[in-house]
């Protein structure tokens, strides 16, 4: 592809800015014909380039023609990361496995974590510890910004909470309870968590029946209908729920019902027992603790009105 010249960019880059020749010319300490000569093929002093440059907030290399305009994080970030997958399937033929991307997708998190500690001006590669080292995690909180991360091999996870400007997440979250309260019962049942994890040994579109659930978790039948059926009614119909439901017909010819899972769900159970399992064993040392919560995390106010 041909080079754009430097008189074409200078052009319209102004013209993106919309300032005039008279008004760049003014913020760079030139004469308007100077300006006026630049976008007609001449070059400025060497020590303008930079000044221009900044003056556009591009590089000094784009105003040659030698590199795209500067790409915001959020488009380095992308790039990386799908670089990184698309080469780790080209080594590796397989669509399911993305070891090398996650671990580079934990390293931008942690640098994410650690450059909200203001004294903190170098960046240091994470360590994942393993699990005969103590629990560690990481957590930064602030009245706007929460976010956990896990260290150890056994409690690699995050978990980031924002609160919007103008909108308490957390008051809304704890107004009306019943519905957890409701799915924190079935779970504190054992033989419901059997089943969930029977349910979690599918692949995605498998299906099994109550008999064949029964028969590899002990679970007696009359349990798992109830677990089924209370579970269905919790959960608000959509087109998405965790687990799924089909009509067949079996030997006898009768109509049977097989249960499986919806795959894209499946980590917001194992997040959620992650998540239980953190809060009632909480790492032994925080690597990275920033606190800077200067209000409650809950207004009583507002939450206990008389």
């Amino acid at each position: 592809m041909e080079r754009k010249p430097f008189s074409k960019i200078l052009k319209d880059l102004r013209k993106e800015k919309k300032v005039t020749q008279e008004q760049l010319a003014q913020a760079l300490g030139v004469s308007p014909q100077a300006v006026s000569k630049w976008e007609n093929s001449s070059y400025p002093e060497g020590d303008l380039l930079p000044n221009i440059a900044d003056f556009f907030g591009v590089s000094i290399d784009y105003l040659y023609g030698r590199s795209d305009r500067d790409k915001s994080i959020e488009e380095k970030v992308f790039e990386a990361v799908y670089d990184s997958a698309v080469k780790e399937f080209e080594e590796t033929q397989r669509a399911d496995e993305h070891y090398k991307t996650a671990d580079l997708i934990r390293r931008i998190r942690w640098a994410m974590q650690t450059s909200l500690w203001v004294n903190n001006k170098t960046y240091k590669a994470p360590e994942r510890d393993i699990k005969a080292h103590p629990k560690m995690a990481s957590v930064v909180t602030d009245d706007v910004f929460y976010s956990y991360m896990g260290l150890r091999e056994d409690n690699d996870f995050g978990v980031q909470i924002n609160k919007p400007k103008d909108f308490d997440i957390l008051e809304e979250l704890v107004r009306d309870t019943s519905k957890m309260e409701a799915l924190f019962k079935i779970l504190s049942q054992r033989d419901n968590i059997l089943v969930i994890t029977y349910l979690y040994t599918l692949r995605d579109g498998e299906l099994a029946g109550i008999d064949a659930i029964e028969k590899v978790t002990g679970v007696k039948e009359e349990n798992i209908r109830t677990f089924l059926t209370d579970i269905s009614e919790l959960i608000e119909k959509s087109s998405k729920t965790p687990f799924v439901c089909a009509s067949v017909i079996g030997a006898n010819n009768k109509e049977e019902k097989v249960y499986g899972v919806n795959s894209s769900c499946g980590g917001l159970f194992f997040a959620l027992l992650m998540i239980a399992r953190e809060f009632i064993d909480l790492p032994q040392v925080f690597n990275m603790q920033i606190n800077a919560k200067e209000k409650s995390w809950l207004n009583r106010e507002k939450l206990f009105k008389k």
